[in-house]
C-alpha cells in the first residue's frame, strides 16, 4: 500500500484555514467516491461508503455552524459594524 503513494497529485490550498479544511474535506470525498468505484470487495465498499458519509456528515457540521455564527452575528449587530467598517473612509 505504501509504495501506491509515490505518484502525489499536487494541489494548493488558499484561504483561511477553515476554508482550507472544507476543501481538504471535499477533495477526501472524492477520493473516497473514486475509490469506492474502483473496488471489487463488498467489505471494502462498505467501509468506504461509511467513511464518504462520515466526510459529509462534517462538511454539513461546518456549514451548520457556519450559518448559525453568521445568523448570532447578524442578530447582535456585529454584522452591520463589521461592513461599515470595512468601507472606505470618506474625506469629509
Amino acid at each position: 500500500m505504501a509504495s501506491d503513494l509515490i505518484g502525489f497529485d499536487l494541489f494548493t490550498l488558499k484561504g483561511d484555514p477553515v476554508s482550507r479544511a472544507v476543501a481538504v474535506l471535499r477533495i477526501a470525498r472524492q477520493q473516497v467516491r473514486l475509490a469506492y468505484g474502483d473496488t471489487e470487495s463488498w467489505r471494502l465498499e462498505a467501509v468506504l461508503s461509511a467513511i464518504e458519509d462520515e466526510i459529509g456528515g462534517c462538511l454539513g457540521r461546518i456549514a451548520n455552524a457556519m450559518d448559525s455564527d453568521a445568523a448570532d452575528q447578524q442578530a447582535s449587530g456585529k454584522a452591520t459594524a463589521q461592513r461599515q467598517a470595512e468601507l472606505p473612509l470618506r474625506a469629509a
